[in-house]
């Protein structure tokens, strides 16, 4: 049996969205005064094996932003 008052049914709320939160992952980037500075008292050697695999390894695998979303 229908109750005559009871309507249409009533929807659910969406949740409310409490907080979002950004993080970066991979590698972080360094310090370019402190490479170069290397790189000059190592007569380049530190550019050559540190500076130079590290830029093209960033080049590759680029940093991913990563947003996790938190509701109430």
């Amino acid at each position: 049996m229908i109750r005559p008052d009871s309507g249409p049914p009533k929807r659910a709320r969406p949740p409310h969205l409490a907080r979002s939160v950004r993080k970066e992952r991979g590698l972080p980037a360094k310090s370019h005064a402190f490479h170069l500075v290397a790189t000059v008292f190592t007569c380049g050697l530190w550019g050559l094996l540190v500076w130079l695999p590290l830029w093209i390894f960033r080049m590759v695998f680029r940093r991913k932003i990563v947003t996790r979303y938190y509701y109430d």
